[in-house]
């Protein structure tokens, strides 16, 4: 079982993919470079340990990919412990987040 900590390593200004006007303008509003997310695998659950802040925009991207980053890796074609970075799907200004995976034992994770 595994810890797995999002820290945002990147908010960068909007850039246009197609050189028209962003649909926005400015960074991210939410992040900050070293927030953090961290969450914790339960029997059944995910729980959510410590947050500077959730956009549901990168909540939805993380999401999925943390259920499988809680688990054991025991197939040998298992790409899930080779992540080290994952962004937020906004395409003008993607926060970036640096993946972290980190060994606990069962007795660890805090049930709520």
């Amino acid at each position: 079982m595994y810890k797995v900590i999002f820290t945002v390593v990147d908010v960068p200004e909007p850039k246009s993919v197609d050189g028209e006007p962003t649909h926005v303008t400015g960074p991210c509003k939410v992040y900050r470079v070293g927030d953090r997310i961290t969450f914790t695998s339960n029997p059944g659950r995910i729980v959510m340990e410590e947050t500077d802040g959730v956009c549901l925009a990168a909540f939805s991207a993380i999401l999925p990919l943390t259920s499988a980053m809680c688990r054991d890796v025991t197939e040998p074609w298992d790409y899930m412990n080779k992540i080290k970075y994952y962004c937020c799907p906004d395409v003008e200004r993607p926060v970036v987040f640096k993946v972290k995976r980190i060994p606990v034992e069962q007795g660890e994770v805090p049930i709520r």
